[in-house]
């Protein structure tokens, strides 16, 4: 993979040397009765009711009728031909986690797909599809955290995602019946990073040295015993992340918003650092003992090289857009962008998540998990309890984050 030298994104092309797996015809004919009878996924999963539906035909079987809505993931894969490539713009999660997803879903459901996928921070994706938008030269099927898009949408309604993205994803597919309503939206659904959106790093050495007790509330914070202990806040703190934590817990005590913020950065000595990374490396590392929040994808990595808790303090929320997929409203491959989000969200795929897509997990916290591997700081976090937050309450915290920044955090 190289940059591309007018964005600064990267780029890599599904060309076989991912460790894609393929099978044969015979094969494919097998499979599709073993997933017919269940022993993989329910039949509610892979067979819907039968509505109407017109839609672009690129990459698509040359026989055969369209598939109707509710589209499912059988007749998808059915439709569309082998070989074809799903182009996912990234704005979270680098090559090896869309690459190894494509994998599993040619794997779970005999497909046939290459993946040709680009990444870069959410900002740099969202200007790219704009840019081709406007050139008329859309090159992406599917989009994950788009984020300038993402603001558009929060600024001006849903005009503008029904600009950019396929619509009725919420009709159209036979998940619409067996997800959480906070994760389906008319434009996109949420197909990764599922439970826990946030997490409050901790130094356990540190802690365990001073005799601090864990907080189990951020309530707790304003104890005594943690007066004057060094702080991590980052520099450019994501303000839907603590406009949230702000929120809620300002609203169990007698302080409104802004008077709890000035209150927690008071009680502690709070430094600054440019990157939640960098942060989460400096608590691992023991420099400061506790980071206000981090995400959990991104301390994932931390906890097994330093001695590092993931305090998820319940109950945490859970920012169901933070794994939103959506499809290209001009998707040059609209089916092949289409069987991606419908596998994914099927239960073996969400399962296999888990454990084989590198940086992002299961949306679907209400299948049982139980057996699957997975470390314990992963099961923690697919398993405490969560507030899920919907794409437009999330618009709320955002503004409570903003004000924070604004008025009450001083580094």
């Amino acid at each position: 993979m190289s940059p591309d030298e007018s964005t600064g994104v990267s780029r890599a092309d599904g060309d076989g040397t991912t460790g894609r797996r393929r099978r044969g015809v015979g094969t494919k004919t097998s499979r599709r009765a073993f997933l017919a009878t269940g022993a993989v996924v329910s039949a509610g999963s892979l067979v819907g009711c039968l509505g109407g539906s017109s839609a672009g035909s690129a990459g698509t079987a040359t026989t055969g009728s369209e598939p109707e809505t509710p589209w499912t993931t059988a007749e998808l894969v059915d439709y569309v031909e082998d070989g074809t490539t799903v182009t996912i713009y990234a704005g979270s999660g680098e090559q090896p986690t869309w690459n190894t997803l494509v994998d599993v879903i040619n794997d779970e459901f005999d497909a046939g797909l290459e993946a040709d996928v680009v990444s870069a921070g959410g900002s740099q994706i969202s200007q790219r599809i704009i840019q081709e938008r406007q050139a008329d030269e859309d090159q992406a099927d599917l989009v994950a955290s788009a984020t300038d898009i993402r603001n558009q949408i929060y600024e001006e309604g849903d005009s503008v995602a029904e600009r950019y993205y396929e619509w009725d994803v919420d009709g159209n597919f036979w998940f619409s019946e067996d997800l959480e309503d906070s994760m389906t939206l008319p434009w996109g659904a949420a197909a990764f990073n599922g439970g826990a959106s946030s997490v409050m790093p901790i130094n356990a050495e540190i802690f365990e040295e001073r005799g601090l007790d864990v907080p189990t509330s951020y309530n707790d914070l304003f104890d005594d015993q943690y007066e004057g202990m060094e702080m991590i806040i980052p520099t450019g703190p994501v303000t839907s992340q603590i406009g949230w934590i702000i929120g809620y817990h300002a609203d169990q005590t007698d302080m409104d918003d802004m008077e709890w913020m000035r209150a927690i950065v008071d009680h502690f000595d709070v430094t600054g650092y440019n990157s939640h990374s960098d942060g989460g490396r400096a608590v691992g590392q023991g420099k400061v003992p506790i980071m206000f929040y981090n995400f959990p994808w991104t301390i994932a990595e931390l906890v097994e090289e330093f001695p590092l808790v993931g305090n998820f303090v319940e109950p945490v929320k859970w920012n169901t857009f933070e794994g939103l997929f959506s499809i290209n409203s001009e998707a040059p491959h609209p089916w092949a962008a289409r069987l991606v989000l419908s596998a994914t969200l099927e239960a073996p795929v969400q399962r296999r998540m888990i454990d084989e897509v590198p940086n992002v997990t299961a949306a679907r916290t209400e299948l049982d998990l139980s057996d699957v591997e997975m470390s314990d700081y992963a099961r923690e976090r697919l398993t405490t309890e969560t507030t899920p937050v919907g794409f437009w309450e999330g618009q709320e915290y955002t503004e409570i984050g903003q004000r924070a920044v604004e008025e009450a955090i001083d580094f």
